[in-house]
């Protein structure tokens, strides 16, 4: 009791008011401005990733069933180029970081490991790689399969979430809505921040810090 007036615990006044909570209805925002939101509904992706199988280095894409070589290039594979030719035995393909694996080919060999003849190269002299099938190659799916859930509910949005969604085919997420808030400071002692403070007055500081914080 305090003058007659029974005070509430503090525990007992916040577990009244975040029982009054409920969610906030969902919006559609760009990437450009949702980081820091949080998600409203799981983000399921819209394409695989990778989408082909893609060279991890440059150098050059083969059959592994040829090994030990040589091959003859017929070919070149560039991220964003045209798409490189198949290849049969004892032929390969240029490549570079990030390009497709043409038709036929399952391994790269990277271009530290070869000489180079024109359009025939073979494994250096003294090289003694352990090849398998896959060898520096981002199979397709590898990081995420289409409708495979990307990122959670509830997810407070940061900057590698924006770019996961980008690269999952979204350009818009649906986040909860932000809420309003109205901050009330009352006092007859209380001045506004930066007004001149006479004879038992204070500058108001909780209004401003509370607004800071919010």
């Amino acid at each position: 009791m305090a003058g007659g007036v029974t005070l509430l615990p503090v525990a007992e006044a916040q577990a009244r008011l975040l029982a009054l909570k409920s969610p906030l209805a969902p919006e559609a925002v760009s990437l450009d401005v949702a980081a820091g939101r949080w998600l409203a509904q799981d983000l399921l992706s819209l394409r695989d990733q990778p989408a082909a199988n893609l060279s991890a280095m440059d150098g050059y894409a083969v059959r592994f069933a040829d090994f030990p070589g040589p091959w003859q290039v017929i070919g070149t594979s560039a991220a964003g180029g045209t798409p490189p030719p198949a290849i049969g035995k004892g032929e390969a393909v240029r490549i570079f970081t990030g390009a497709p694996l043409p038709s036929g080919a399952d391994i790269v060999i990277i271009q530290e490991d070869v000489s180079v003849s024109g359009v025939t190269f073979a494994l250096n002299f003294g090289v003694t790689p352990s090849p398998r099938a896959g060898q520096h190659v981002r199979p397709t799916g590898s990081d995420f399969r289409q409708e495979q859930k990307i990122i959670p509910a509830g997810t407070r949005l940061s900057a590698r979430h924006i770019a996961l969604a980008a690269l999952a085919r979204h350009g818009n997420l649906n986040v909860h809505r932000r809420p309003r808030i109205a901050v009330l400071s009352t006092g007859s002692e209380l001045v506004p921040p930066g007004a001149p403070v006479g004879p038992g007055q204070l500058p108001a500081s909780n209004a401003v810090m509370l607004r800071a914080m919010l």
